[in-house]
């Protein structure tokens, strides 16, 4: 059940692509897995950690924040982060952004 809340909300992320990564913030992949901790990481102390990021707002007062990282290969990795309306982290995502060639 949890799968279904976090697909729809991951699709989304998933969508705005370019446009979200242009605004993201750039942090090492070692201080986002320190910093943030499914289940007790809040809001407040991701932001104090790692700084504003690209938000993505819904009804149900969820929340995705998205933050990059430089990935290993040399491609930019994309780390989101799912905040449950209580603004405690539920679950958090990190792999390379896949661009479309043009």
């Amino acid at each position: 059940m949890k799968w279904l809340t976090l697909l729809p909300l991951l699709c989304l992320a998933a969508c705005s692509g370019t446009r979200a990564l242009q605004a993201s913030k750039n942090v090492p992949y070692a201080t986002l897995e320190q910093t943030v901790q499914a289940g007790s990481s809040t809001r407040e102390q991701v932001r104090a950690a790692l700084g504003e990021s690209t938000s993505i707002r819904f009804d149900s007062g969820n929340e995705v924040w998205m933050y990059t990282y430089p990935a290993a290969s040399g491609a930019q990795g994309e780390y989101v982060i799912l905040f449950g309306a209580d603004g405690v982290v539920k679950k958090m995502r990190s792999g390379e952004v896949y661009r479309v060639k043009q």
